[in-house]
């Protein structure tokens, strides 16, 4: 997945075989657009219907002369106001309404290369519009506690329509205690979680928030449901950091029985999953080896990879002599789809690198009981010593 700077970017598509003559091959291109959605109007009422604005091409996009297209949209709602129309492109209506789905086309005329025909489509969606200007997650190796450490800070807000007057709490638990009536408020949040997840938790900037629930399971995948400490309304922000600990025999592989190259395997992108999606503005990826490992290599796996940015550095903690070998990967513009990605991650760690942080311990103990016993032998009396 690639970020582009311009309405129209070409690449290129390579076979592994020439195709052969009167021979045919079916490919699909997947690609995600973000930040697509405007609310219309911008401000409603609490309890109000939201709706967004997509703006598009009737005309599917292409580098090539196209004699026959059409063009479906499917959208979360049948509450679809208005929609643009299009005069003779087609013989019939264009578009066809179906429910909850728009079809433009079929254009049986030759479209030229790179035509547009924009329209803009509005339709109805409680639902949140939820974007992370940053996401910060860590995972954290440590094989003397045979334990992966998993911790995620996430930047979000709501970037659906802005509430015109102000929140009343009394009209929010109202409706929240009666029925769970569709709102364009984040309620909560979802996240699945590895099988045998344990010891997880949910702060935010004033501390620990206890409105979460959390089903662990040894064979399935566990589940953590977070309720942020108020609703998130369109235009609003909340910030928090959600953690939990895996067995590290899991995620981590011997290479050999006598070797010292491990093999990690981690997924890219964890977090909330939502029906309507999350997008990621900016993502730091950051996975903190054990002291004295060395990094060999990395990969990651999957389709729609985003572009990422390497850095490797130290990181610093508690009785650390040199500090943790660490692998930084930034992203810009990720989607929750990217879960199917995993990080490949080779690297050295020797059984010198394994004893170096107890040997740095028992030798830091010694030396304080080594000078505490040298100050019991110092005289500080005040008066004069007796003959």
């Amino acid at each position: 997945m690639l970020t582009c700077s311009r309405p129209s970017q070409y690449y290129i598509i390579t076979f592994s075989e020439p195709l052969a003559p009167q021979q045919q091959l079916t490919f699909s291109v997947s690609y995600f657009v973000l930040g697509a959605l405007t609310p219309l109007p911008a401000q409603i009422q609490q309890q109000g219907k939201q709706y967004l604005t997509y703006s598009f091409s009737a005309y599917f996009p292409s580098a090539y002369p196209t004699l026959k297209q059409k063009t479906n949209v499917k959208f979360a709602s049948a509450d679809i106001p208005d929609y643009t129309t299009t005069t003779g492109l087609t013989k019939s209506k264009d578009p066809e309404v179906q429910g909850t789905k728009l079809t433009y086309g079929p254009y049986d005329s030759k479209v030229e290369a790179g035509a547009v025909q924009p329209v803009t489509v509005r339709y109805e969606f409680t639902k949140p519009v939820l974007v992370v200007s940053l996401l910060e997650r860590d995972v954290e190796v440590s094989h003397w506690g045979g334990n992966l450490a998993v911790e995620e800070r996430y930047w979000l807000r709501n970037d659906g329509a802005t509430l015109k007057d102000n929140f009343n709490r009394v009209t929010w638990a109202t409706s929240n205690f009666y029925q769970q009536a569709p709102t364009s408020a984040l309620r909560e949040l979802k996240v699945p979680l590895k099988a045998g997840s344990t010891d997880v938790y949910f702060t935010d900037d004033i501390g620990n928030v206890s409105t979460s629930r959390f089903r662990p399971s040894e064979v399935r995948d566990a589940s953590y449901e977070l309720k942020p400490r108020y609703p998130v309304f369109g235009g609003w922000k909340y910030s928090f950091r959600i953690g939990w600990n895996n067995a590290l025999s899991s995620f981590v592989r011997k290479l050999k029985r006598s070797s010292d190259t491990h093999i990690l395997r981690v997924p890219f992108i964890e977090g909330p999953k939502m029906a309507e999606g999350v997008q990621y503005e900016r993502m730091e990826f950051r996975i903190i080896l054990p002291e004295g490992s060395k990094i060999l290599k990395w990969e990651t796996t999957g389709a729609n990879l985003p572009l990422l940015t390497e850095s490797q550095g130290l990181h610093k903690t508690f009785m650390d002599t040199l500090g943790r070998t660490t692998l930084t990967l930034s992203a810009a513009n990720v989607v929750d789809d990217l879960r199917d990605m995993e990080v490949l991650i080779s690297y050295e760690y020797t059984g010198a690198s394994a004893r170096r942080k107890p040997l740095s311990i028992i030798a830091a103990f010694s030396s304080v009981f080594v000078v505490a016993w040298l100050l019991s032998l110092v005289d500080v009396s005040i008066g004069r010593r007796q003959k």
